[in-house]
C-alpha cells in the first residue's frame, strides 16, 4: 500500500501570518474557518477551487495582498471592517466583479450557494409566514410560536389589499373581527387554566411557579385556534445566495400584496451584505402569468367536471406509494380496511399525472438468469415465507427499491444481476437486511440514505395550526397547500371540548366566516384569506420518502408534541402501516414514538 502524499508545504512571511491569522483558524493544518470577511468574498475563495491549484489560503492571501488594500499596514478594527470605503472595500468590489461575470453573465449559480445570510424578519401575518417559508427548501427558520407566548392586542396586519379598496366600512370590520377573536382567544385562555387547574395535578417535585407556567403553555397551545390568520409572527432566517435570490423572486411573483413587499425588503437588506448576488431579483413574468393561466383553467375544469361537493374528508390520505402497480386501486391493499382513509386515485385507479416515478418499473432488458428460473424461486421463496412474515405485494416491490440501493451500494453488481438476486431472495431475508438497517437507529441519528428511494404522496385536511407546524418541521417534502378557506371546517381542541368552551371558539369562527364572506362579495378573496382561523381546515398534498417520513415521526410523533400535529403524524403512520406493515414497524425507535401516545403496537413476528 502506497504512502500517502504529504501536502506540499507553503511558507508564509511574519507578515503574511499576521494578515492571515486574522481571516482563518490556524495556518498549518488541512481544516481551517475562514471568517471576519465580507461573505460575498468568502464565496468567491472558494470559487477559486475549480480553476486554481493554490490552497483557500494562498487565493485568500493573493485577494487580501492586493497593494489597493493596503492591508500589510496592519490589522483593520472592526469598525474599518464594517465601512464600505474601509480596507475591505476593494476586496468586496473586486468579488462583485467576480459574481457579476459568473454568477449574473454566465448563470453559475452555484457560486452563490457560498455565500450566506442571516434575517430578522418581524411583525409579518402569519399568513406571510407561510408563504416564506415553502418559497424555497434550502431557507432555514426559527419562529414565534403561540404555543409557549401570548400575541399582543391589535399585533396584526391590515391587508394591503383592504387598505387599497377604500371601504371604511369594511376596514372597520375587519378591526372589529380580530378584536372579537382575540377576546374569545383570552377567554379561552383563561377558562382553560381554570379547567387545567382543577383536573390537571402537579407532577412529582413541581413547584407551583412551575406548575402555572406548564399548565399556561397548554392554555396558550389551545386557545390560538381562535386567532386569526393576520396575526404578527417573527421569524429568523439563514441561507444562502441562491436560495435567498430564488426565494426573492419566488415571492416578488405571488399575489400576496403583503409578500412582495416582504420580498422587496428582504432584497433591501440582504443587499446589503451579498451586494451582488441578490440585486438582480425581480418578479418572473413566466412564473405570473403561469400561474394565472393555470388558475384559470382549472377553474374551467372543476367547473365542467367537478360536479357536487364532496363532504370534508379526514385528516390523512395516503394516495400513493412506492411499490403500488398502476392498475392497482389504492383502497384495495391487502388487509386494509374499507374505511380505512386510502382512496382510489383518480382515472379509476390509473397513475396520477407526475407520478410514473414512484411506481416499479417491471421489464428490466436483461436478467442474468433464466426468467423461468426466476420466477420459479421467487414464488417457492414467497410460497414458503408467507407462513413466517406479515408484508403485502407492494410493501416487497419496496423493499426491491431499497435493496437495490444497497446492493449497487455495497456489492459490484449491475441491475440485470442485482435483479436476479433479488427475485432469489425470500420475503424473510429482505425484511432481515432491512433490520440490519434499521433496528440500531437511535433518537438523534439520521436515518440511512436509501430509505428516499420509497416515496409516499399523502393528503392532509388540517387545522391551519397544525399545518404551520407541518410545513416548519418537514425536511424537503413538497407541498402543494390550497389557499386559506373556510370550506373544509374547523379543528375544535379536545381540552376545548372537554372545559365546555367550544362556544366560545364557535364565537370567533362565525366572526371570522361572516367577514371571509363580505371580503370575498367585495371582490377581495386575498384580503379575506387574512380572516381565516387557526381553526379552520387547509388541504395540503405533500409528497415525501420514508427519510423524511421516519424524521417527522421522531419529531412530531413524540407524547410531548403538540396534540394536533402529533395525531396527524400518527394517522399517516397508520395508514402507510397498512400498505407497507414492516417499514415503520421494524424501526424500534419509531414504534417506541408511536406506542407512546396512540396505541400504534408493533406487528407479532413468527418463525
Amino acid at each position: 500500500m502506497g504512502r500517502e502524499p504529504a501536502a506540499p508545504e507553503i511558507s508564509f512571511t511574519p507578515e503574511q501570518r499576521a494578515l492571515l491569522s486574522r481571516h482563518v483558524s490556524n495556518l498549518d493544518r488541512d481544516v481551517y474557518v475562514i471568517y471576519n470577511l465580507p461573505e460575498e468574498v468568502i464565496a468567491v475563495v472558494f470559487a477559486y477551487v475549480s480553476r486554481s491549484p493554490r490552497s483557500f489560503r494562498e487565493n485568500l492571501l493573493r485577494l487580501l495582498e492586493d497593494p489597493e488594500l493596503a492591508l500589510v499596514e496592519g490589522p483593520a478594527s472592526p469598525a474599518q471592517q464594517r465601512q464600505p470605503d474601509g480596507v475591505y472595500a476593494f476586496a468586496a468590489e473586486k468579488a462583485r466583479q467576480f459574481h457579476e461575470k459568473w454568477v449574473v453573465g454566465y448563470g453559475h449559480a452555484s457560486v452563490a450557494e457560498l455565500a450566506k445570510a442571516a434575517v430578522g424578519i418581524e411583525r409579518i401575518s402569519r399568513l406571510a409566514s407561510a408563504r416564506l417559508e415553502t418559497a424555497n427548501p434550502w431557507l432555514s427558520f426559527i419562529e414565534y410560536s403561540q404555543r409557549y407566548q401570548m400575541p399582543r392586542r391589535g399585533a396584526y396586519v391590515v391587508p394591503p389589499e383592504l387598505e387599497a379598496a377604500g371601504d371604511p366600512a369594511l376596514l372597520e370590520r375587519f378591526h372589529e373581527v380580530q378584536d372579537v377573536t382575540y377576546d374569545a382567544y383570552l377567554e379561552l385562555f383563561e377558562g382553560l387554566v381554570r379547567h387545567l387547574e382543577r383536573n390537571e395535578p402537579p407532577r412529582a417535585g413541581e413547584s407551583e411557579r412551575a406548575r402555572r407556567s406548564r399548565l399556561e403553555k397548554l392554555a396558550f397551545e389551545d386557545a390560538r385556534y381562535a386567532l386569526t390568520l393576520a396575526v404578527h409572527t417573527n421569524l429568523g432566517m439563514v441561507g444562502n445566495g441562491r436560495a435567498l435570490r430564488d426565494m426573492i423572486v419566488h415571492l416578488l411573483s405571488d399575489p400576496y400584496e403583503e409578500t412582495t413587499r416582504l420580498a422587496l425588503a428582504i432584497r433591501e437588506e440582504v443587499t446589503k451584505v451579498l451586494p451582488t448576488l441578490v440585486r438582480y431579483a425581480e418578479p418572473n413574468a413566466y412564473r405570473i402569468e403561469s400561474e394565472r393561466a393555470l388558475a384559470e383553467g382549472i377553474a374551467g375544469a372543476v367547473a365542467r367536471y367537478g360536479g357536487a361537493r364532496a363532504a370534508s374528508s379526514g385528516g390523512v390520505r395516503l394516495l400513493d406509494w412506492t411499490g403500488r402497480l398502476p392498475e392497482e386501486p389504492a383502497g384495495a391493499v391487502a388487509g386494509a380496511p374499507p374505511d380505512s382513509g386510502v382512496t382510489e386515485s383518480s382515472a379509476g385507479g390509473t397513475v396520477p399525472a407526475g407520478m410514473a416515478g414512484l411506481q416499479e418499473q417491471t421489464a428490466p432488458a436483461e436478467v442474468a438468469a433464466a426468467p423461468e428460473e426466476v420466477a420459479a424461486a421467487h414464488e417457492q421463496h414467497a410460497a414458503q415465507d408467507d407462513r413466517d412474515v406479515t408484508t403485502t405485494p407492494d410493501e416487497l416491490r419496496a423493499l426491491d427499491r431499497l435493496l437495490g440501493a444497497w446492493l449497487t451500494q455495497h456489492a459490484t453488481l449491475g441491475w440485470p444481476e442485482t435483479e436476479a438476486v433479488l427475485a432469489r431472495m425470500s420475503p424473510a431475508e429482505k425484511l432481515d437486511l432491512f433490520d440490519r438497517a434499521v433496528r440500531r437507529l437511535g433518537t438523534h441519528d439520521l436515518p440511512l440514505e436509501a430509505l428516499k428511494f420509497v416515496r409516499y404522496v399523502a393528503e392532509f385536511n388540517v387545522s391551519e395550526a397544525s399545518w404551520h407546524q407541518l410545513l416548519r418541521h418537514s425536511r424537503r417534502v413538497h407541498f402543494a397547500a390550497q389557499a386559506p378557506t373556510i370550506e373544509h371546517g374547523i379543528t375544535v381542541p379536545p381540552r376545548i371540548q372537554e372545559a365546555g368552551l367550544a362556544q366560545v371558539l364557535v364565537r370567533a369562527v362565525d366572526a371570522s366566516e361572516r367577514l371571509y364572506h363580505e371580503l370575498v362579495r367585495a371582490g377581495l378573496p386575498l384580503a379575506a384569506h387574512y380572516v381565516v382561523t387557526n381553526a379552520h381546515r387547509r388541504r395540503v398534498r405533500a409528497e415525501f420518502d420514508l427519510w423524511q417520513l421516519y424524521h417527522l415521526i421522531n419529531l412530531r410523533g413524540k407524547p410531548e408534541a403538540q396534540w394536533d400535529i402529533r395525531r396527524t403524524v400518527h394517522e399517516l403512520a397508520r395508514q402507510v402501516m397498512r400498505v407497507h406493515p414492516n417499514l415503520i414497524a421494524r424501526a424500534p425507535v419509531l414504534m417506541r414514538v408511536l406506542a407512546g401516545a396512540s396505541g400504534i403496537e408493533e406487528p407479532r413476528r413468527h418463525g
